[in-house]
């Protein structure tokens, strides 16, 4: 594992919002979706994999983690930064509005309840500075390498 990470860190900078963002998304289908997968509930082109059964859902991700890795292998770094940048903002939108649906859902919430809304805004802060984290871990650790 290391070596994979030594090779290529800028890749694991998105990694952990792209795999919560795969996570939460079949975490967060309705209960009619295990028993009809075309019941499916996703915006992003995504949804056409989710649809035909969770299995080819996370094939699908697997092959797209695959790719990228793959991929930034083999792009130069102002590329790299603009892949990183956006799978990061674009994955943790992904993943919070999942995050939020499965906490309100998950909890005794009921609109206007501002306790429960500050609980679950809390949460996604929490969620955002980890990513933060892993991602400044990661540039400042590629930037080490490439001194």
């Amino acid at each position: 594992m290391k070596k994979l990470f030594r090779s290529n860190p800028l890749y694991f900078a998105f990694l952990l919002p792209a795999v919560v963002d795969g996570i939460v998304t079949l975490i967060g289908q309705d209960g009619a979706y295990w028993l009809q997968p075309h019941m499916a509930t996703d915006a992003s082109p995504a949804y056409y994999f989710l649809s035909v059964s969770p299995w080819i859902f996370i094939f699908g991700s697997v092959v797209w983690f695959i790719f990228w890795y793959w991929l930034f292998l083999r792009i130069n770094d102002f590329t790299k930064y603009f892949f990183v940048f956006l799978f990061v903002a674009g994955h943790s939108w992904g993943s919070s509005s999942w995050i939020i649906k499965i906490l309100k859902q998950g909890v005794w919430y009921e609109a206007g309840d501002q306790v429960v809304a500050m609980m679950i805004w809390s949460v996604l802060i929490a969620y955002y500075v980890v990513i933060a984290l892993v991602a400044a871990f990661v540039l400042r650790h590629h930037v080490d390498l490439n001194k």
